[in-house]
């Protein structure tokens, strides 16, 4: 599934699309990267995401580990 279908598009932000389509390709990553959004049921958030390539097994297709990080009650 893709980050981007979550939600009702939530997650469909176009700067973090275009760091996402740059891992598999290019084997990079990024790290805490920021996104603040207002979520339907939860209110506003303020997240932390990281971002890497898993190299493919035989036939599997490669794929990318995101780890989502809720930062809202650290400020």
């Amino acid at each position: 599934m893709r980050v981007y279908d979550l939600g009702s598009g939530q997650w469909d932000i176009p700067r973090l699309r275009e760091l996402l389509e740059t891992i598999i390709p290019r084997n990079s990553r990024f790290d805490d990267y920021e996104v603040e959004h207002d979520f339907p049921i939860i209110g506003r958030k303020k997240m932390l995401l990281n971002a890497r390539r898993i190299d493919n097994i035989g036939e599997q297709p490669a794929l990318i580990l995101i780890v989502i990080e809720d930062v809202t009650e650290k400020e």
